[in-house]
């Protein structure tokens, strides 16, 4: 199994939009993909819980049906640094 972790130094640089990428290019070369968006802030309410649009677009990229919280096991309503949010 090989894992790659895609990061930057601000929100809107294009994290989720190459890592949906690379999760299609890999599908396409027959490998399962699974990915996840660790921590996210600025999470929206509803039935389902709090609930981020990124991580939302990750988890249907997946190969297998991963649950909502195995995507994104950290979400926080507020739109502010996750680590702050965190300490609220």
């Amino acid at each position: 199994m090989s894992g790659y972790f895609i990061t930057g130094t601000d929100t809107g640089v294009g994290k989720t939009i190459v890592t949906l990428a690379m999760m299609e290019l890999l599908k396409r070369r027959g490998f399962e993909v699974a990915g996840m968006k660790p921590v996210a802030s600025g999470c929206d309410s509803g039935a389902a819980g709090l609930r981020n649009s990124d991580a939302e677009q990750i988890m249907q990229a997946c190969s297998s049906g991963l649950p909502y919280s195995q995507v994104n096991p950290y979400a926080f309503e507020p739109a502010i640094a996750p680590h702050i949010a965190a300490a609220r």
